[in-house]
C-alpha cells in the first residue's frame, strides 16, 4: 500500500511529474534569483523581470504567479528608489555647508555658492640642453637646468581675487641670480556689466602689452619665447595698476596699465614709470577652434632710466649674449606691437612685430625691431585652445596623448650707430602631451644670419633642447 500510495502521488513515467525535474527547476529559479540579487538595484529589477518572463513563457510558472511576482518586484523597486532618494537627500543636507573640491588636473577648493575659492598652483620645467657655438669663441653648454620651479596660490572672495606665485628655480628667468623671483603678486577686482567684463589688478602682474610676452610658459609652442618677448623691449611683469575691459565672449579686449618696475625682494626697482595699453579684436569666429584674432599694443617709459637690451641666441644657458646694446641712460622710450593669431582646427599660425625706440640721453636714438612667425599642427586632431584672447592648455583626445609639430622664424635688429646687431633664427619643435597637465618638448634652434657690432660673422650657433614639464 505504501508503494502504491507513492506511485499515486508521482507518475515516474511522466517527465513533468519527475522529482528530478522539479528539483532542477527549483535550483534554476533559486540560482537565478540569487544572481539577480547580486546586481545593482536597477539591473536587479530588470534581471528579475527578464527571468520571470522566461519562466512564464516556458510554463515553469503560471500567469497568475507571474503577475503576483511582477507586482512584488515593482513594489520592491519603488521601495528601493524611495530609499535611495532618502539617502541622497540626507547626504545633500549633511554636506550642504561643505566646500566643493575639484581634482581634475588641479586641486581647487570653493564654496558651493561660489562666494570664495582657493587653489594651489605651480609648475616644474626641467631642461636638457646641448649647444654648439660654431667657433664663435664662446663656450658650448651640454647639461641640464631646472628652468622653472614655481609655487603659489590663487583664489577669490566674492568679486575680489588674489594671486601669488614665486619661482624657486636657480636664476629664475634671468639666470643671473640664485634668489627667489616673485612673479605674480596682486589683488584684483572684477565683475560683469551690460554683457561686458571689467577688472583691475593692484600689485605685480602682466604688463598690458605684447602677445608672446603674455602667453604663459605653460602653453608656449616652443621652449623659449621670441628674442624680443619678455625682455626690456617687451616687459612681462611690473608693479602697479592694470585695468581691463572686454566683451563677455572676449571677441574684443582693452587693457591699460601704469606701472613702475618689478618687485624684487619686496622693493621696487628704479626703472621709471611705464604706461602700457593693448587691444585685441576677433573679426572672424566660427567657433573657438576656427577663428582669427588681431591685436596691437603701445608702451611708453619715463625718462631718467638706465636701459639695456641683451639676449641669448639659442638657449637659456648660452655663455655669451651676442645681441647686446650695453647700458646707457635714456630720456624715455616708446614701443608698439602688432600681432595676429589664427586657429583652423588642428592648424594654428601666430605672428608678432615689435618696435622699440629708446631716446638716448646723449647721442642718437636706438631702435630695436623684431618679429616672429610660427605655425603648428596637431597630428592627433586636437586644436590650440583659445582663452580670453590668449592661448591655454589642451586636452588630448585619447589616453595615448597628443602630438604636435611646429616651426618658427624670427629676426631681430638693433639699429645703433655705435653698436648694431642683427640675427635670424629658425626653430623647429615636436611636442607630446601625455595628459593635459604634462608635456614633453624637443626643439632645435639654428641661427642662419648673424651680425655683431656692425659686422657679419661666419659662425651660426645652434642648440638641441629637451623639456619635461608639469603644472597644476
Amino acid at each position: 500500500m505504501c508503494g502504491t500510495s507513492a506511485i499515486n502521488r508521482f507518475d515516474l513515467t511522466n517527465p513533468e511529474d519527475s522529482p528530478l525535474k522539479l528539483k532542477s527547476t527549483s535550483l534554476l529559479i533559486a540560482g537565478a534569483l540569487f544572481g539577480a540579487a547580486m546586481l545593482p538595484a536597477q539591473a536587479n529589477n530588470e534581471a528579475m523581470a527578464d527571468l520571470l518572463k522566461v519562466l512564464r513563457d516556458k510554463g515553469t510558472i503560471s500567469s497568475e504567479d507571474y503577475n503576483m511576482l511582477q507586482n512584488a518586484a515593482a513594489a520592491d523597486k519603488e521601495k528601493t528608489e524611495a530609499a535611495q532618494a532618502e539617502v541622497k537627500k540626507q547626504v545633500a543636507e549633511a554636506t550642504a555647508d561643505m566646500p566643493v573640491i575639484t581634482t581634475d588636473g588641479k586641486i581647487k577648493i570653493e564654496s558651493r555658492d561660489g562666494a570664495w575659492s582657493f587653489q594651489p598652483i605651480g609648475r616644474v620645467m626641467w631642461d636638457a640642453i646641448d649647444t654648439d657655438e660654431d667657433d664663435s669663441g664662446a663656450d658650448d653648454f651640454d647639461g641640464t637646468e631646472l628652468r622653472r620651479a614655481r609655487l603659489g596660490f590663487e583664489g577669490s572672495i566674492y568679486d575680489w581675487g588674489y594671486k601669488f606665485e614665486a619661482d624657486f628655480a636657480t636664476g629664475g628667468n634671468s639666470g643671473d641670480s640664485s634668489e627667489v623671483s616673485i612673479k605674480d603678486a596682486f589683488i584684483s577686482y572684477g565683475n560683469k556689466m551690460n554683457d561686458m567684463a571689467y577688472g583691475v589688478k593692484l600689485g605685480q602682474s602682466h604688463v598690458a602689452y605684447g602677445l608672446n610676452t603674455k602667453i604663459s610658459s605653460k602653453y608656449m609652442t616652443f621652449m623659449d619665447r621670441p628674442w624680443f618677448a619678455d625682455s626690456s623691449v617687451s616687459p612681462a611683469r611690473e608693479s602697479g595698476v592694470v585695468a581691463s575691459l572686454a566683451d563677455k565672449d572676449y571677441k574684443w579686449t582693452l587693457s591699460a596699465g601704469l606701472t613702475n618696475g618689478e618687485i624684487d625682494g619686496g622693493s621696487s626697482e628704479e626703472n621709471g614709470s611705464t604706461f602700457s595699453a593693448r587691444a585685441s579684436f576677433v573679426p572672424y569666429m566660427q567657433d573657438k577652434n576656427h577663428l582669427i584674432q588681431v591685436g596691437a599694443g603701445f608702451l611708453s617709459k619715463g625718462g631718467g632710466d638706465n636701459f639695456r637690451f641683451r639676449q641669448r641666441l639659442v638657449s637659456h644657458k648660452d655663455a655669451t649674449r651676442h645681441l647686446d646694446t650695453a647700458q646707457f641712460e635714456i630720456d624715455g622710450a616708446n614701443a608698439y606691437t602688432l600681432d595676429a593669431m589664427g586657429i583652423f582646427g588642428s592648424f594654428h599660425a601666430m605672428a608678432e612685430y615689435n618696435d622699440f625706440t629708446a631716446e638716448r640721453t646723449a647721442g642718437s636714438d636706438v631702435d630695436i625691431t623684431g618679429y616672429a612667425v610660427e605655425a603648428g599642427y596637431f597630428l592627433t586632431g586636437e586644436s590650440l585652445k583659445w582663452k580670453k584672447g590668449y592661448t591655454s592648455g589642451i586636452s588630448p583626445k585619447s589616453s595615448a596623448g597628443a602630438w604636435q609639430v611646429a616651426a618658427r622664424f624670427e629676426t631681430l635688429e638693433i639699429d645703433d650707430s655705435a653698436n648694431s646687431d642683427e640675427a635670424d633664427k629658425w626653430t623647429v619643435g615636436v611636442n607630446y602631451y601625455p595628459t593635459k597637465n604634462t608635456r614633453l618638448m624637443l626643439n632645435y634652434d639654428k641661427v642662419t644670419d648673424l651680425k655683431v657690432d656692425g659686422s657679419s660673422v661666419n659662425y651660426e650657433p645652434s642648440a638641441l633642447k629637451f623639456r619635461a614639464q608639469a603644472y597644476w
